[in-house]
């Protein structure tokens, strides 16, 4: 079922409100999603954690940067009646959930990145087979699947899935992604924005864990849980998994039992 018992509402957020997922019982556990997504990313993996948590996944804005964001979170979590919260990132996602944890160290019990390196972790080490990999003027220099498939088309894995599998993305949470693209627009023509460089004191002291695809890029060129101590003052745990870059959809497996591990450590 999609989304097992958690029921679709509004959240307040800022000025406005948010549609969002939400159910389960225990300390607060929030899920944010990562670019050209919705809270609908999480469709698998929040009501396998509902059960130990109160599980609450949010659209996050397209037009709000990660620091509003945060606060905005923060006090979204006080206004649903929890003064501590757990909180895993997806991609830009992690960006939010990285400044939610430096603001509030006292609130924020866990944070979990995935698919997500700090800002400044790739500053000085890009070299020209990186930029291949990364900057549009580059894209038609690769093999197929160029990266555009990711970040200005509609992903094929989405619309296409493989003629032997029902594929990894549920047609109900693809359905919700392009129905927030306006008309004529690409998930990704507004959705691929320059993250801004961390605070320089931007510090958290709750446990981490870091998450990175074996499929993906980040695997490839870093090492994700060494660029991420920079930040962390408290201990931090490393998981490769082998699936692309979707790892919410598909490992839901993998992540949810990663996810359930780390928390229970240190709630239970």
């Amino acid at each position: 079922m999609f989304f097992g018992q958690l029921e679709l509402t509004d959240v307040a957020w800022g000025a406005g409100r948010v549609r969002a997922r939400l159910g389960g019982r225990g300390p607060l556990l929030v899920l944010l999603h990562g670019q050209v997504q919705s809270h609908a990313a999480w469709h698998d993996v929040a009501p396998r954690l509902a059960d130990r948590h109160t599980v609450l996944c949010p659209d996050l804005p397209r037009d709000m940067d990660f620091a509003r964001q945060a606060r905005d979170l923060l006090a979204c979590a006080r206004a649903l009646g929890h003064e501590t919260l757990a909180i895993a990132g997806h991609g830009t996602g992690g960006h939010v959930a990285a400044y939610a944890a430096s603001w509030a160290p006292a609130r924020v019990t866990h944070l979990a990145e995935i698919e997500c390196i700090p800002s400044p972790g790739h500053h000085g080490r890009a070299d020209l087979a990186y930029e291949l990999s990364r900057y549009q003027a580059c894209w038609f220099a690769q093999l197929h699947p160029k990266p555009e498939s990711a970040t200005v088309a509609v992903p094929e894995e989405w619309t296409q899935p493989a003629a032997e599998s029902a594929g990894a993305f549920n047609p109900s949470a693809v359905a919700d992604y392009l129905d927030l693209v306006p008309p004529g627009q690409s998930p990704g023509a507004n959705g691929h924005f320059r993250v801004p460089p961390y605070p320089v004191d931007l510090r958290f002291g709750c446990p981490l864990l870091v998450a990175w695809s074996r499929d993906g890029r980040l695997g490839g060129w870093y090492d994700p849980p060494d660029l991420w101590r920079a930040f962390a003052t408290g201990p931090v745990e490393g998981l490769e998994v082998d699936c692309g870059y979707y790892i919410p959809e598909e490992a839901p497996d993998i992540l949810s039992d990663a996810l359930r591990r780390f928390l229970t450590a240190e709630l239970y």
